[in-house]
Parts: structure tokens; C-alpha cells; sequence
């Protein structure tokens, strides 16, 4: 269940985006329009449960008085930032970082964190060559990777593991599914974790926990993995 004090406004979502896709979005307006009105009709967002608990184990561990720095790389509208919300509450001061490479999106997490009173700093960044310095105790990247062409996926997950703080850990969702089934917006799939594992590997991150399983209701699998740095 919900935590009803970081609920998403999904109507004024819906709204936020049929006015700034048109100034904003290149040819990702389509994708933005089409999740705002999906998130309408289906609230639930794949991973909250996990992204939540794998948050507070992470808090726990968070010994300093400095702020938990929490980095969402590649956000598609404020659901990953409500969620990380909710993961932190009140526990202790939590300071966000959102990336995209649209603005839509972006802009949809500023008027999330405004009304949520959330310390929240946003940054128009393509995560296929991603640049500039950030330093996180958590980063969330949900199915990042599908929008990325394969050839930049190593680069993007050596720039991720570079962001971690030391003892950061990284939450990664992908889901897998058959090259045939790719959506328009998706530039690339993985049918089997594998490739992704050695991915993993290969960019210097190592496996804390990893978890694989069916989707409710359809034939896709999804990978759910704790990473830190190796």
C-alpha cells in the first residue's frame, strides 16, 4: 500500500505532460503521453516493494550525518522519485538527483518535489554518454537500458558505478524479453540475464543480491539485483 503523504498526483501528471511534451519532447512525446495516461489506468509500478526495502536496508547502513544522496538515472515521470520518497520518509534528510535526457520528464519530478518539500535537483543528461560529476549512496536505474543502444550500455554502467560514494549501492531493474516483442521507444532488449551480468561485471560492479522472476499476468521475466562497486 501506498504511503498516502508521497502520493503521485497522476491526473495532474497527465495534465503537466499534454503541456510540456509539445515544447519539450522530441520524438519521446509519444512515450510521455502514453505512460502518463498507463499510470492512470494502472497506478502500480513494477519494483516498488523491492526498490522500498532494498532503500531502508541501504539507510541503515548510512552512518554519517550528511545527507543520503539518492540518484535516479533515467526517471520517465516522478514515480521512481516517489517511491525513493517514501523508502526514506522521515528516517533521516535525503537529498535527490533526477537525469533524464527530456525535460518532460524532469519537470514532472520539480512539481512532485515542490509539493512534497523534497531537496531535489534535476539535470538534462543523455545517459548513453553521460557526463558531469555526481557522488550517491543510492542509485535507482529502472529499465534504463532499454532506451540506450547496446553499444553505450557499458559506458553508461561504468559512469553509474563511478557516481557510487564508497559503500553506495546501485538498485538495477531490467526486464527480459524476446528481441521480436521491443516497443518503438526501446533501442535495445536482453532475452536472458547473462549478457547483463557480464555487463555488470565488466563496468566494475558486484552482485549484493540478485533476483529473477516471472511478471504477473505475462510470458517477460525481470531482474532485480543490489550492486556496489567490486
Amino acid at each position: 500500500m501506498h504511503n498516502r503523504e508521497y502520493a503521485e498526483d497522476l491526473d495532474a501528471n497527465l495534465r503537466l505532460v499534454r503541456a510540456l511534451a509539445p515544447v519539450h519532447c522530441t520524438a519521446c512525446d509519444g512515450y510521455h503521453l502514453a505512460r502518463a495516461h498507463k499510470r492512470l489506468a494502472a497506478p502500480d509500478a513494477l519494483d516498488r516493494p523491492e526498490i522500498i526495502q532494498a532503500a531502508r536496508d541501504r539507510l541503515v547502513l548510512h552512518r554519517t550525518h550528511a545527507p543520503f544522496e539518492i540518484l535516479i538515472a533515467g526517471c520517465g515521470d516522478s514515480n521512481l522519485l516517489a517511491t525513493a520518497a517514501e523508502a526514506v520518509s522521515e528516517a533521516i534528510p535525503a537529498r535527490y538527483t533526477v537525469l533524464d535526457r527530456c525535460q518532460t520528464p524532469l519537470l514532472v519530478c520539480k512539481d512532485y518535489a515542490r509539493r512534497h518539500d523534497l531537496a531535489l535537483q534535476t539535470r538534462q543528461v543523455d545517459m548513453s554518454a553521460p557526463a558531469g560529476v555526481f557522488a550517491a549512496d543510492l542509485i535507482i536505474v529502472h529499465s534504463l537500458l532499454r532506451f540506450l543502444p547496446l553499444s553505450c550500455h557499458i559506458v553508461t554502467l561504468q559512469a553509474l558505478r563511478a557516481w557510487l560514494k564508497p559503500g553506495g549501492a546501485m538498485m538495477f531493474s531490467h526486464r527480459l524479453i524476446g528481441l521480436h516483442r521491443s516497443e518503438p521507444y526501446y533501442r535495445a532488449e536482453y532475452e536472458t540475464a547473462a549478457p547483463i551480468l557480464a555487463l555488470l561485471a565488466e563496468a566494475g560492479l558486484r552482485i549484493v543480491s540478485l533476483h529473477e522472476q516471472a511478471e504477473e499476468n505475462g510470458p517477460r521475466r525481470r531482474l532485480f539485483a543490489l550492486l556496489s562497486a567490486a
